[in-house]
């Protein structure tokens, strides 16, 4: 299902953004600050209030989004965010770094446990589109970026426990973890496609 711009109706929200606009482009999210997805490890904060749109969804599935960010302070970041439940999720983003470079990468939360693998990004990135896939094979998920309609590259492969038959949910986020102030992101798609395998769908 592509949900923008037809059917964002459909899409639920986890913590209300400051502003959501739809346009003839597509869905503008602005990010409150002092937002952020990430637990315990190494860093001594802990956050769950990232703003997220999403679906949910049972079984197989792709899911898509392309995007376009203004960055304006450390950390903003925007891409697809997947839950299992409040301990075990993944987001996939590039964060800004004003100074350079970014970090394009993706954060795996297991048992509450934050991970977190990047690989430095110029900061041109932003001055064009970006794509963000997330593919679930069973408990298995695949991690991958495209600059600008370039070729897709695989960030990561990940492993998370999924209930057999449980709703996950599956949706495009923005956050921005630091307190100066939020930013803009105009989310040009989103997509979500079941896989066919037995019980796949939209709940």
């Amino acid at each position: 299902m592509q949900y923008i711009p037809h059917a964002i109706d459909k899409l639920r929200i986890m913590t209300q953004p400051e502003k959501l606009e739809t346009t003839e482009e597509g869905l503008k999210l602005h990010s409150l600050p002092d937002t952020d997805f990430w637990l315990k490890t190494h860093y001594g904060f802990e956050r769950y209030n990232g703003h997220v749109l999403y679906d949910e969804i049972v079984g197989d599935f792709t899911a898509v989004t392309e995007l376009s960010m203004d960055p304006r302070y450390t950390f903003d970041q925007s891409g697809l965010f997947v839950e299992v439940d409040r301990d075990n999720w993944l987001k996939t983003s590039v964060e800004y770094i004003p100074d350079g470079p970014s970090h394009l990468g993706a954060v795996v939360t297991r048992d509450g446990y934050s991970d977190w693998s990047t690989r430095n990004a110029d900061t041109r990135i932003f001055d064009g589109t970006l794509q963000f896939k997330v593919t679930r094979e069973g408990n298995d998920f695949f991690v991958h970026a495209r600059v600008s309609g370039g070729e897709w590259e695989q960030l990561r492969i990940a492993h998370l426990r999924c209930p057999e038959g449980a709703a996950l949910k599956v949706g495009l986020y923005s956050a921005s973890p630091g307190t100066e102030g939020g930013f803009e992101t105009l989310f040009r798609s989103f997509e979500i496609e079941s896989s066919g395998s037995a019980g796949s769908e939209s709940k």
